[in-house]
């Protein structure tokens, strides 16, 4: 009957964690500005927003949007192709589980 604990025995002492030393995951300084994927994912990710969504205030449909990536949060801007170009804004902040995104709402 030893051969039944002795997994259980094995798992008990293997309580650390599994990482190389020196190894810190993809935990980065979050002072670190967006690298080019970031800014390329964001920018993949609003172009498809814009085109789908409409202006909340005429109904005309949204511009290409432009992103100012010089450091966390990325802010992202667009205006509608109305007469009265109402703009929208967004804003994309870094978080431990990855990107947080928010709707582009009417600024």
């Amino acid at each position: 009957m030893e051969w039944f604990f002795l997994p259980w025995t094995v798992t008990a002492y293997l309580t650390g964690t599994f990482d190389p030393p020196g190894w810190h995951g993809i935990e980065r300084n979050r002072y670190e500005p967006p690298g080019a994927a970031e800014k390329w994912l964001i920018e993949i990710l609003y172009e498809t927003v814009a085109a789908e969504t409409r202006c909340t205030r005429c109904g005309a449909p949204l511009d290409r949007p432009r992103l100012r990536a010089g450091a966390w949060p990325v802010r992202v801007a667009t205006r509608c192709r109305g007469s009265a170009r109402h703009r929208h804004r967004a804003a994309v902040s870094r978080t431990p589980d990855g990107l947080r995104t928010d709707p582009l709402i009417r600024a």
